[in-house]
């Protein structure tokens, strides 16, 4: 007796915990509020921006440290930015870049701003699931995933629930490990593909595509010159490639808050629209 008193009040205390977790999902999936508050809210900006007109003939595409040099916050006449995370993996900058013309902006120039080790990214990342599965593992760019793309995210776990409002309003992601064998130093399967499309939709809009990098700390030097160059050659990408070494800004280790991003961005941003983002 005791216990189904015990299991009666256990119901009755968590079902009012679930319908208050339902309702809350329910009221940030309305006019997609949680877009503004989740981690990765970068993300959801710069989709929205990139079906947006714009009168920028500069654009910027990047990880989080383009990110930082040109927020993709920012608005102006001269450069657009809908650089985010690395997270989306080339496939989302992809994406990006396809709304943007689609939406039927003009480009005179496209900025790639990444630091070297995001080309790695295969969307093996844990990553993966909240910040470039929520936002666009759905219809409107299914069509554009290749068997590359589809493949990894079979291998993700609950992949097929990232669109019910209670995952998808929240912060929630799985624990995932990928235990793909890489084989690569640089150029992931995915960057290789999706780059690939990247060049051939900036020509195809008559787009210069220029890659930069964005500054490194003098402690990744070593990680740096260990690059198999030779994955950028056998890739066709000599061009893209041609001075993008040669410009990273190697700075101290004290510049950077976590080794990766810049306490000071600002100070670069100059440097950068003064010798390339012209």
């Amino acid at each position: 007796m005791n216990m189904k008193r015990f299991l009666l009040r256990t119901v009755l205390f968590i079902i009012p915990i679930i319908l208050c977790f339902i309702l809350i999902s329910s009221y940030q999936f309305v006019d997609n509020k949680y877009q503004t508050t989740v981690r990765g809210k970068e993300i959801y900006l710069s989709i929205r921006k990139s079906k947006q007109k714009s009168k920028a003939k500069k654009l910027v595409i990047g990880d989080s440290t383009g990110n930082q040099l040109f927020p993709n916050t920012e608005k102006n006449d001269t450069i657009n930015s809908l650089a985010c995370n690395q997270a989306i993996g080339m496939v989302g900058q992809y994406l990006l870049l396809k709304n943007y013309f689609e939406a039927g902006n003009k480009v005179d120039t496209v900025f790639m701003i990444f630091s070297p080790f995001s080309f790695q990214n295969n969307l093996n990342q844990g990553f993966t699931f909240h910040y470039f599965l929520k936002p666009f593992l759905k219809d409107e760019y299914k069509p554009y995933f290749s068997a590359t793309v589809m493949n990894q995210i079979k291998k993700i776990p609950y992949s097929n629930l990232v669109r019910i409002p209670i995952i998808l309003t929240s912060n929630w992601a799985p624990g995932f490990v990928c235990k793909d064998s890489i084989n690569y130093t640089f150029l992931s399967p995915v960057s290789i593909e999706y780059l690939q499309r990247i060049k051939v939709l900036c020509r195809k809009n008559a787009s210069k595509l220029i890659l930069l990098p964005s500054p490194l700390s003098l402690r990744k030097k070593k990680l740096i010159d260990s690059i198999n160059r030779n994955e950028i050659l056998k890739n066709g990408f000599t061009d893209e490639f041609k001075t993008y070494f040669e410009k990273i800004i190697y700075l101290d280790e004290r510049y950077f808050a976590d080794g990766i991003h810049l306490i000071d961005p600002h100070t670069y941003t100059v440097v950068y629209k003064k010798e390339w983002v012209k």
